[in-house]
């Protein structure tokens, strides 16, 4: 196709701006309202007050509220006495410490390999999980409890396992067999 160019006389490319004055007729005006109230200004309570015909309380009112009676801090001697007259109100439940009862070491025992805290607690630690905080307090706690029941009632596993195992040696010769030092014997030292 062929470039055809424009002319300068083609009509109207947009539409055309109105006069100030055919502007300003045809522009519709805002209907006036009543502005709402916006309720006291910020800072009111520290801005003058204007001059009243008659004011009913004091010349200088503090605008802010609460009461202005001074506060005692120290009991005074008159109140002094007065608290010392006054019986002493107890009440009426007792508080009383908790006894806790002394369980055999066995019964001790058997209620630490219940507990299902610590059962989950060393769970956690035989994942690899390190405790922190309460948890690592009462795991270290209970399982030191766990070792001085084990050896109060003489079920120590180390102790006996080492028995065991030098029991085992004895009666087995190939375990006394692999134990020799071959090379002592063969330099002779």
């Amino acid at each position: 196709m062929t470039r055809i160019k424009k002319s300068r006389t083609s009509g109207q490319i947009g539409n055309r701006h109105k006069p100030a004055a055919e502007a300003r007729q045809t522009r519709e005006r805002p209907v006036e309202t009543k502005k709402k109230g916006a309720g006291l200004k910020s800072g009111s309570r520290n801005a003058p007050q204007p001059e009243k015909s008659q004011q009913s309380g004091p010349a200088n009112k503090d605008p802010r509220h609460g009461s202005k009676k001074p506060i005692e801090l120290h009991v005074n001697e008159a109140e002094q006495k007065l608290l010392q007259q006054t019986p002493d109100f107890k009440p009426k439940a007792q508080l009383a410490k908790v006894k806790v009862i002394a369980l055999p070491p066995e019964q001790e025992l058997a209620a630490l390999e219940q507990d299902e805290k610590l059962l989950d607690l060393v769970e956690r630690v035989e994942n690899g999980e390190i405790l922190t905080g309460k948890d690592a307090k009462y795991f270290n706690a209970k399982t030191a409890r766990h070792a001085e029941l084990l050896t109060l009632l003489g079920l120590d596993e180390d102790e006996e396992s080492d028995e065991t195992d030098a029991a085992a040696e004895d009666a087995d010769p190939l375990a006394e067999f692999e134990r020799t030092d071959w090379r002592k014997d063969l330099l002779g030292e």
